[in-house]
């Protein structure tokens, strides 16, 4: 029988399976949490701002000098995520401070952000280790310094601002997961529940004939099922014996 969604189907819903949608929600609150505290590798994010920036005398030439900085950033982004910049990077890494990560793993761990029409450009590394993703993210800026005084001849690049350790990490984001899971664990509860209720074919009260299937009520009809009444009675020798305490009816016979 199909059952019309309404307002009075989610209240009955909520009144029969409230057990289940709070199970489920309290489930999802823990596997979020589990995730969350003992699974999930907290990462922690290190940043060192950069300025481009060539050192000109004469005025005139000055803001042409800046304009041609701020488009020289997009080169250098390419730099700071190739081999030119990371590979002698790895090697200073492994050698002044014992951090030891190939060369796709520094490329995963690495991006670069600037802002539109802005002479200074941030190199942020994310890594499992705090202290590492400072270091790393100082050897980066320190080796792309140097690259660009080799390849490119121009030596307008500033570390203006070094990275330090970071105090937290940047994911998991803790408070965002338990959410997550606590609305997960209530929508698959809720689904649970809604299913239950449109696939559940029994009429469990006489309300439902009358208000939902707008069936006419004659009365109630009480039926008795009469079984014999077996006992287990203990005798005198240690054994059980079944008694039958029904009666027969007497034979009737005709006169």
């Amino acid at each position: 029988m199909d059952q019309a969604v309404n307002f009075d189907f989610f209240i009955r819903l909520v009144r029969k399976y409230w057990r289940a949608i709070i199970g489920f929600t309290v489930a999802g609150l823990i596997v979020a949490a589990g995730l969350t505290f003992f699974v999930i590798t907290p990462k922690y994010q290190a940043s060192v701002q950069i300025l481009v920036n060539r050192k000109n005398t004469n005025a005139a030439t000055e803001y042409a000098g800046q304009q041609a900085d701020v488009q020289m950033i997009t080169t250098y982004k390419e730099l700071i995520a190739g081999q030119v910049v990371l590979k002698p990077a790895k090697q200073q890494l492994s050698k002044r401070f014992g951090i030891e990560r190939s060369l796709n793993t520094l490329k995963s761990e690495v991006s670069v952000t600037s802002t539109t029409n802005s002479q200074v450009f941030s190199i942020a590394v994310t890594d499992a280790d705090a202290k590492a993703s400072a270091t790393i993210a100082n050897q980066i800026a320190r080796s792309f310094k140097n690259q660009v005084k080799k390849i490119i001849k121009v030596n307008n690049v500033t570390i203006v601002a070094p990275a330090e350790t970071p105090k937290s990490a940047v994911s998991p984001k803790r408070p965002l997961n338990i959410l997550i899971g606590l609305v997960a664990g209530f929508l698959v509860g809720f689904i649970y529940a809604v299913s239950r209720m449109l696939t559940d074919r029994q009429v469990h009260d006489v309300d439902f004939l009358t208000d939902e299937l707008k069936l006419t009520s004659l009365g109630m009809v009480n039926h008795q099922h009469q079984h014999s009444m077996k006992k287990q009675v203990f005798n005198l020798n240690g054994g059980y014996h079944t008694r039958n305490d029904r009666k027969d009816p007497p034979d009737t016979k005709r006169v």
